[in-house]
């Protein structure tokens, strides 16, 4: 009965992963408009620290392969982007292009599997069924933080990638921010300050499947419970274009046989609440990139899913491509050269070591 109990409450927990806050979590707080009146003063006293171009990337587990492709048309057109904000997916990847990790790097470690086991690992229902005993194999000493995975996986994933594991944000060269949940005040965070492969970790940490991450005074888990497309945090840091890159998949009808694993329950969940959760977070963007991304689930190991994401992701990007020039021409911004290599494009808006525009950004609302 107890492991019947403990399987309802997982099952119900991954339910729950992008679920709407309460309406009441959603009232701004007096201190969030001080914050906001502090970040207006400080870009009034220092306007050359504002990114021209703002890019907001979306979570969505495989599907943020899309944004590999975004960001490849982006480099060979020579589109300058001076400001990263992503949650899950969309932080593993806007992050790590960030620290200079190539875009083939990162399509690789999606291809081959190895970033995704990270969160299938092997015999995950036997973890499931077993977690009623997880108080005797802790008896007399202190259990960690509850999550099936510890989460370490994901992090040396993300260390290998990285020239620096000890590597800063406040160090980056194109200024990233990530969105992270905190168990502490349940409030959506805007983290810029620390170790990627920390913040990284946060926004990407599936609530119930991975471990939470301890950060300061917090616990952060995965973005998309409050906030899965950043758009409104790339508007605040006071960009002149803000391009939002949106990875939900489309809620067309499918037929009833279709639901018979937990696997494809699980996805359409998620992709119903990602969906509603993403609807009026793309109204402040100037450019919403949508990337057709039919039948790619949230979470797999095949390769053909990853190249099917990437291909919609330049395909959606090259569509809108006209769009863009359009707005960077009318907002005065000029393109870089074409970049050759797969490695972030550094424009010179923002210098090395330069304070982050989201260090100033509102947590979300």
């Amino acid at each position: 009965m107890k492991t019947q109990r403990a399987l309802t409450a997982m099952l119900c927990a991954l339910h729950l992963i992008a679920s709407p806050c309460a309406a009441a979590g959603l009232e701004v707080s007096a201190k969030q408009e001080d914050e906001q009146q502090q970040q207006q003063q400080q870009q009034q006293q220092h306007p050359e620290k504002k990114p021209r171009v703002a890019l907001a990337l979306g979570g969505g587990g495989v599907r943020g392969a899309a944004h590999i492709g975004v960001l490849r048309v982006f480099r060979e057109e020579g589109i300058p982007i001076d400001y990263i904000v992503g949650n899950s997916m969309g932080a593993v990847v806007g992050g790590l292009y960030c620290a200079d990790v190539s875009l083939d790097k990162l399509q690789s470690v999606l291809s081959d599997g190895s970033l995704i086991s990270a969160y299938l690992p092997h015999l995950l229902w036997c973890r499931i069924l077993l977690q009623p005993l997880s108080k005797l194999v802790y008896l007399g000493r202190a259990k960690p933080y509850a999550g099936l995975v510890s989460g370490d996986k994901l992090k040396t994933i993300i260390d290998k990638l990285l020239p620096d594991s000890k590597l800063k944000t406040e160090n980056l060269r194109t200024p990233f921010a990530a969105i992270a949940v905190s168990l502490i005040d349940g409030q959506a965070h805007v983290l810029s300050k620390g170790r990627i492969d920390d913040i990284v970790r946060a926004s990407a940490t599936i609530p119930m499947l991975l471990r939470p991450v301890p950060i300061d005074n917090h616990l952060y888990v995965d973005g998309g419970v409050r906030n899965n497309l950043p758009t409104n945090e790339a508007r605040h840091s006071g960009a002149k274009v803000v391009i939002s890159v949106e990875i939900d998949n489309d809620m067309k009808p499918v037929p009833p046989e279709h639901f018979t694993s937990f696997q494809a329950v699980f996805d359409r969940v998620v992709n119903a609440t990602l969906e509603q959760l993403d609807e009026d977070k793309v109204n402040g963007a100037d450019i919403v990139i949508r990337p057709e991304l039919i039948n790619i689930p949230i979470l797999s190991k095949d390769k053909k899913y990853v190249e099917e994401a990437v291909k919609q992701g330049e395909t959606a990007a090259r569509k809108q491509l006209p769009r863009i020039l359009a707005l960077l021409k009318q907002a005065g911004i000029d393109r870089v050269p074409p970049a050759t290599g797969s490695e972030a494009p550094h424009s010179g808006a923002l210098k090395p070591n330069n304070q982050s525009p989201a260090e100033n950004a509102l947590p979300d609302s």
